[in-house]
């Protein structure tokens, strides 16, 4: 293992590469453009999710996100993505419980299993296509009638009257509290040695001869932090991060925007999917209703259209849940390559500069995996995985002689 490790970016990402290298006995330092995360803010599993902190965080995808785990499964799997997806499905219950073990931290891991929706030929159909593949996958879904769900989930009754709506059940799907899981790996990190400095700027990243170094901006004074090895996980940020990397036009961010109602009590027991939007309830009777997808460059922030279009969802879905009091909103910026496959390994021509970016809607579940893959990768070992369809190279513009 190269013993100094930087990690740019303190995401899910960052904080679980920078984790999953502290048990490897690596002395790591993660720098990150906004302040790291308190963790004693979400400490409890009682406490509810921050507007205020999630709006603090400048490029924050991670914080905003609802972490829900889809099904998954690694021994079945072969599209590099699903075994990426199926090898972090399979960590995470062990993970969460070392995190509260070492931390005390609850990240509200759950197997509430998800319900899948739909009600129009179209969305019908797709979710067919869905359910074909998870059953070459062996992943278990289960077609279930309205009246079942409608016994299952009472809320949904109104919508389950539909006479054109359908409806299946997975239930190995899970999810987790995002704040709490952050809030955990970040108190571990720091709970093994690794220093975490917010707030701070990074100017460039380099190696010359044998340094390697990561040049920061931190309260006004720039200064040098020289590595083994650089691990770059800056999400949409990440071409920005330096020249070096060449990936400025690598990454498109995606906006995405989430509500959180506070209904009291948990009256919702599994996550709802309907496309690509969701209601996922917490134990504490709070409920995320998500999502869009907008281009609209680095822009963070609601906006009331697609608020609106996000209370619709929930009348035509839930209309109980519409009268439930809205705690706060926020959004979230999700980092998109123009493949859809993450970016994971080496630089192609350094030899201590790696980059892991580029999850999309996925950063959550496949956090894990990537920082297993990560730190195989730079101790010289063989991941559990081929991680060469995430090469970083493709992802980087080609420059042409003219």
């Amino acid at each position: 293992m190269k013993e100094k490790v930087i990690v740019v970016g303190a995401g899910a990402i960052g904080l679980s590469i920078a984790y999953e290298l502290c048990q490897r006995g690596a002395q790591v330092t993660v720098v990150d453009r906004d302040q790291v995360f308190d963790s004693r803010a979400s400490s409890t599993s009682s406490s509810t999710y921050s507007g205020s902190a999630v709006a603090t965080r400048r490029s924050a995808s991670s914080w905003a996100a609802s972490g829900i785990l889809p099904p998954a499964n690694f021994d079945s799997a072969t599209d590099p993505i699903d075994q990426l997806r199926g090898y972090s499905h399979r960590l995470f219950p062990r993970w969460a419980d070392q995190l509260r073990q070492t931390t005390g931290i609850d990240c509200q891991l759950e197997r509430c299993g998800g319900w899948y929706l739909a009600d129009t030929p179209g969305e019908i159909a797709a979710m067919m296509g869905m359910v074909n593949y998870w059953q070459e996958l062996a992943i278990e879904c289960e077609a279930k009638s309205l009246a079942e769900l409608a016994t299952k989930e009472p809320l949904l009754s109104p919508w389950a009257s539909s006479a054109k709506a359908k409806a299946w059940w997975v239930p190995d799907e899970y999810q987790i509290r995002t704040p709490s899981l952050l809030a955990a790996l970040t108190a571990a990190c720091q709970a093994n040695g690794a220093e975490l400095i917010g707030g701070a700027n990074v100017i460039d990243v380099d190696e010359t001869g044998a340094s390697t170094h990561v040049t920061i901006d931190h309260t006004g004074k720039r200064s040098k932090l020289i590595a083994d090895a650089i691990v770059v996980c800056g999400g949409s940020w990440t071409g920005s991060v330096a020249a070096r990397l060449k990936l400025s036009h690598s990454l498109i961010p995606i906006r995405g925007q989430i509500l959180l109602l506070d209904m009291g009590h948990r009256q919702l027991s599994g996550v709802i999917n309907f496309g690509n939007r969701y209601l996922v309830p917490r134990q504490n009777g709070s409920v995320l209703v998500g999502s869009c997808e907008e281009e609209v460059g680095h822009q963070h922030g609601t906006t009331p259209s697609i608020l609106a279009d996000l209370r619709e969802f929930i009348r035509n879905v839930c209309p109980e849940l519409a009268r439930a009091t809205q705690i706060t909103a926020w959004s979230g910026l999700r980092p998109m390559t123009f493949d859809g496959f993450p970016m994971i390994g080496k630089l192609p021509d350094s030899d201590a500069i790696y980059v892991a970016s580029g999850h999309y809607r996925s950063g959550i579940h496949l956090a894990p995996a990537t920082a297993v893959c990560i730190a195989d990768t730079i101790e010289g070992a063989t991941p559990p995985l081929s991680i060469q369809p995430f090469a970083v190279g493709k992802q980087q513009q080609q420059t042409t002689a003219c």
